[in-house]
């Protein structure tokens, strides 16, 4: 099981993008302190609503970081590589 799960995240990592990587440990960390929070509010609930803060941090991140790239790629890079192909 160990060895099934090194061997998919080293596939991870040769095929994914560093933006997409960037995505993904967003959306893990935004999992993780979800769980994190739930389990931590059965404790404590005040303690709990701190750590779902913490979630929707990452969350809020996830979200801008998605549409700055999506602004990038549609306007900048379209932009430079229409640029090169006329050179």
């Amino acid at each position: 099981m160990l060895s099934a799960l090194y061997n998919a995240l080293i596939e991870w990592n040769r095929n994914a993008s560093d933006r997409e990587k960037l995505q993904h440990t967003y959306l893990t960390i935004l999992v993780i302190s979800v769980v994190v929070a739930g389990l931590v509010s059965l404790i404590d609930v005040i303690t709990g609503q701190d750590l779902l803060l913490v979630s929707a941090v990452a969350g809020a991140i996830y979200l801008v970081n998605a549409v700055v790239w999506a602004l990038l790629e549609s306007v900048v890079f379209t932009r430079l590589s229409g640029k090169r192909k006329r050179q």
